[in-house]
């Protein structure tokens, strides 16, 4: 080998870290839509009271904002895990590029 290419211990280690990672990101997910349903519990309680406010607005805007960035993380992630798996059918299948 050249050290240009990877062998497929290599790309089956950094795949087994990058779906470790999708998991973690979406367990992340999961607690953050956790907390977004329980603001909008809130929410609900707080119209049918007629009152607003100011702190619980501030932080639905901030979990919004982190389910957002969360998702593109797991997006990034998958895009990730998708060029492993294009890598790892390369060396397999002996393809130089």
């Amino acid at each position: 080998m050249t050290g240009q290419s990877r062998g497929v211990e290599d790309i089956l280690m950094e795949r087994l870290r990058t779906t470790q990672d999708i998991a973690a990101a979406n367990v992340e997910h999961l607690r953050l839509s956790q907390i977004a349903s329980g603001l909008m519990v809130l929410d609900m309680k707080a119209e049918e009271d007629g009152t607003s406010d100011e702190e619980s607005d501030a932080k639905r805007r901030e979990t919004y904002q982190a389910l957002e960035r969360c998702m593109e993380e797991v997006q990034r992630l998958e895009a990730r895990l998708s060029s492993l798996d294009a890598e790892l059918t390369s060396v397999t299948r002996g393809d130089d590029a």
